[in-house]
């Protein structure tokens, strides 16, 4: 409670700019705590860039975009169902894969291997009769002929297929939890969402409508060890409460797993960020730390938790049932720091990056006056300009005291960066004041003057 005497709530709303970006409200609960670096996420049909303030620095509409990250090599990556696209420092799209050999891509999760291999998510349409079983035949009566499952297919550098896993060989139908995907024609049996690779260089996989993690052999195709669902083959350690509809697997530094329990089901609990040590030879799960939000939200899909540098974690609840909640971050002791609550909920997952490879080119506000009136300049070099007070030109006139930013093109295909903002205080002297990071120079004219 004591955290609570240091909060206060600050909204940022954006919506001026795009009828698809959110409107968040931030809830600092330790005013000495700053994460630092950039956010990634996305939200409808955008990929989003936030600075540790939850302002949106770059946006760039994708449709049905649905992951977007920084990867180790200093290049960004972006999915939706049409492929995965890698994005250099500028934003734009320099490359692109899909999954072959018929496979429908699947853009919930990648890998990208030491030796440059991709192993894409993938999914295939297998021919089954529902009639055959009584849940499915009263949830599924649109579509009877057939559902959808996994498959996993890694890529060379030449992108020639040179491994693949068909989940059809491996699951049996009446493992599936039927409470899932019932709306979805054709059905879809696995919905696996998330991919990681363990210690030994075999896959994790995580199977949602399985409520399921299951580990692969990377060489034979092999299941090696199910955690969780009806095929649960490890004794539960700490908790008795099984995870449903679980996201982002992970394996984090001290060896551990982390997973967003969305706990969406039949019988519902609050989502949760679970951190587990699985001991492989003795199949104990033993649940190491966990964060409850609130028992009465759940989240009806996707999410996210990181451990980060500082060892508290982030976790994002993606789209939620019960609160505006976009993301949380707490420490080891489930004490929060830091919050934010938007408006538009419909993202995936939100990962924060404590420093970018590359420098972010952002236009630069300047002040002048002219004949007793004051102006801010955006800078020349870009075709157009989307200020937060509705204007769209490079100049504007200052009217009133307050925070001022501007969009301008960048990265292609309808990306935009922002500038810092630049705040007024005192309308009558507005060109003495800095701005928001104490600069106030021309742009540095590195816009895409050809958007």
């Amino acid at each position: 409670m004591k955290s609570l005497l240091f909060s206060f709530v600050l909204f940022i709303s954006i919506s001026i700019y795009s009828q698809n970006l959110p409107s968040f409200k931030v809830i600092r609960y330790d005013s000495s705590y700053i994460l630092k670096g950039y956010y990634f996420m996305t939200s409808k049909d955008n990929m989003i860039v936030l600075d540790k303030d939850v302002n949106i620095v770059y946006y760039k509409p994708v449709k049905e975009v649905l992951d977007f990250t920084l990867e180790k090599n200093a290049k960004m990556y972006f999915s939706n169902k049409e492929g995965l696209n890698v994005m250099d420092s500028t934003f734009h799209v320099i490359d692109s894969f899909s999954c072959k050999n018929g496979v429908r891509y699947d853009p919930h999760d990648r890998l990208i291997l030491p030796n440059g291999h991709l192993v894409l998510m993938g999914s295939e349409k297998v021919k089954i009769d529902l009639k055959v079983f009584p849940e499915w035949k009263k949830k599924c009566s649109n579509d009877t002929t057939g559902v959808v499952v996994s498959v996993l297919q890694e890529q060379d550098a030449q992108r020639n297929v040179v491994w693949e896993w068909h989940a059809k060989d491996h699951f049996a139908f009446v493992e599936a939890d039927s409470f899932f995907d019932i709306h979805f024609s054709p059905p879809q049996w696995t919905h696996s969402n998330a991919l990681t690779i363990d210690a030994d260089g075999n896959y994790i996989m995580s199977s949602r409508n399985f409520d399921e993690i299951t580990k692969i052999n990377h060489l034979d195709g092999s299941v090696m060890w199910r955690l969780g669902g009806i095929c649960n083959e490890f004794k539960l350690v700490n908790y008795t409460v099984p995870f449903y509809g679980q996201h982002n697997i992970r394996r984090i530094a001290n060896g551990h797993f982390t997973l967003l329990d969305n706990g969406e089901n039949t019988v519902k609990h609050g989502a949760r960020a679970l951190e587990f040590e699985l001991d492989e030879v003795k199949k104990t799960a033993t649940l190491k730390w966990s964060y409850t939000f609130d028992p009465n939200v759940t989240s009806t899909s996707r999410g996210s938790v990181q451990r980060l540098p500082d060892g508290n974690t982030l976790i994002s609840y993606g789209i939620t049932s019960g609160a505006d909640l976009c993301f949380v971050v707490v420490d080891s002791s489930g004490t929060k720091k830091f919050q934010a609550d938007y408006f538009h909920p419909n993202n995936f997952k939100v990962i924060n990056y404590p420093s970018l490879p590359f420098q972010l080119h952002r236009p630069v506000i300047s002040c002048f006056d002219s004949a007793g009136v004051k102006y801010l300049d955006a800078g020349s070099g870009y075709n157009s300009y989307k200020w937060n007070t509705g204007d769209s030109t490079r100049i504007i006139a200052l009217k009133s005291s307050g925070s001022y930013s501007v969009f301008v093109p960048y990265g292609g295909a309808g990306g935009n960066i922002s500038s810092e903002k630049y705040i007024v205080s005192d309308i009558l002297k507005p060109c003495n004041l800095k701005s928001f990071k104490g600069r106030n120079k021309k742009s540095n004219g590195a816009g895409d003057k050809n958007n």
